[in-house]
């Protein structure tokens, strides 16, 4: 009886001692010691430093504030120029008083000005910090990084690192850009047959910038920063951001965006808007998904690159008109034949952009020409990152406009 009782007793006080050491270690790194950040910034700073924003989380345990209060009273942003990531993160410690969080970081804001110089170190430095999050999304601005977190109050959500957890994810439902992940990103630099590319962004100004006569009917041509949305001035993430190596060299519009997803096989669902080979309408809207894997082959000849691809996309039409009888199979065949030749001529001019003008093959072709190469030596001689410049291109495009998607013609019954 004793020998149990003493047990029991030895328990509780095993017990009440671990509960007295949790409640020391949250004591010390509670909630209210911790500044946790949802967003970072990089922007080029003043005599050659680095600025660092970083956007905080603002959460007290005295907190009583209603669920109605606005976005901008959760969070805050603070800037500073320092000659990198890590002493800025220290001087930060020290000017808030408490320590600087990065697990629950969402996004990575890299301006423009300072991709083009490249990205390579801060992504190292970041990815080599334990509390920092590698599926964080890379965002390249088209404005400096601090605007674009000053401006990044989301509309339609409260908690801010839900907010950026949600918005990348657009791209599944519109393919006007793609969720990069520093990870991912990371991945493509370090990548002898492929380039990285991250999401592009900017503020929306509310003022549309000038188009082509040929674009000004498709939203699909802006980039971000572009669009002609009207309303509380916000953020925009649309198009995608290309790289060489770790530096930028270019940027690809909405419609680009859908088709590198196509060729990457990564296209969920998008909208494109073609000309119509009907009467009595201008203008035919469809809303595409991959039928099936998008299968490209490269071959060399003379060492220059040949890459064929094969694309199958499902169709349906959103565009009605009550004079065009879609049962008719003549009809949907225009149709079809219209959609395929927009299309095939819109990949053209992708790909050759990517290989003519910007020399970065983001679509991973160099994995399809692994095979003429025996050694990973023989590889690395030949510079597949170098050779894409030289590539041509044949595409072949098949569109099904579904016929569950079709209109059906009541009026006969009636």
């Amino acid at each position: 009886m004793k020998f149990k009782i003493r047990k029991i007793f030895a328990i509780f006080i095993l017990v009440l001692l671990l509960i007295i050491s949790s409640a020391n270690y949250y004591g010390i790194k509670g909630i209210d010691n911790l500044a946790y950040v949802v967003a970072i910034g990089l922007d080029i700073g003043d005599e050659e430093n680095l600025r660092l924003s970083l956007q905080i989380s603002v959460t007290s345990s005295d907190d009583s504030s209603s669920s109605s209060s606005s976005q901008s009273s959760s969070v805050v942003i603070n800037s500073i120029d320092c000659p990198s990531i890590n002493t800025g993160i220290t001087l930060f410690n020290s000017y808030l008083g408490k320590e600087v969080n990065l697990s629950h970081c969402k996004v990575l804001v890299i301006s423009e000005d300072l991709a083009y110089e490249g990205v390579e170190e801060y992504l190292y430095t970041l990815i080599n910090d334990v509390q920092f999050r590698s599926d964080s999304n890379i965002i390249i601005s088209k404005c400096d990084a601090q605007t674009y977190l000053e401006y990044s109050a989301p509309l339609l959500d409260k908690v801010s690192a839900r907010y950026y957890e949600i918005a990348p994810t657009s791209s599944e439902y519109t393919g006007y850009t793609e969720s990069i992940t520093c990870n991912e990103f990371l991945s493509a630099i370090t990548d002898s047959s492929s380039e990285p590319v991250a999401i592009l962004g900017s503020i929306n100004t509310n003022q549309t910038q000038d188009i082509s006569s040929e674009s000004s009917n498709s939203d699909s041509y802006y980039t971000a920063g572009q669009t002609p949305i009207s309303g509380e001035t916000g953020v925009e993430n649309m198009g995608l951001a290309v790289f060489k190596s770790d530096k930028l060299i270019g940027e690809l519009n909405g419609l680009e965006s859908i088709c590198h997803l196509i060729m990457s096989n990564k296209l969920k669902n998008a909208q494109i808007r073609i000309p119509s080979p009907i009467e009595n309408l201008d203008y035919i809207d469809l809303y595409l998904e991959l039928d099936d894997k998008t299968r490209s082959s490269v071959y060399l000849t003379n060492s220059t690159p040949y890459i064929k691809s094969n694309v199958k996309i499902t169709a349906k039409m959103q565009s009605m008109n009550r004079d065009i009888d879609l049962n008719d199979e003549e009809v949907t065949s225009k149709i079809e034949k219209a959609a395929e030749d927009f299309l095939k001529e819109k990949l053209y001019n992708y790909l050759y952009k990517t290989s003519k003008e910007l020399n970065s093959d983001i679509d991973k072709f160099g994995l399809y020409a692994l095979k003429y190469f025996s050694t990973q030596d023989e590889w690395k001689s030949y510079n597949w990152l170098h050779h894409y410049q030289d590539a041509f291109f044949n595409v072949d495009v098949h569109i099904n406009l579904r016929s569950s998607y079709l209109l059906v013609d009541t009026s006969e019954g009636e």
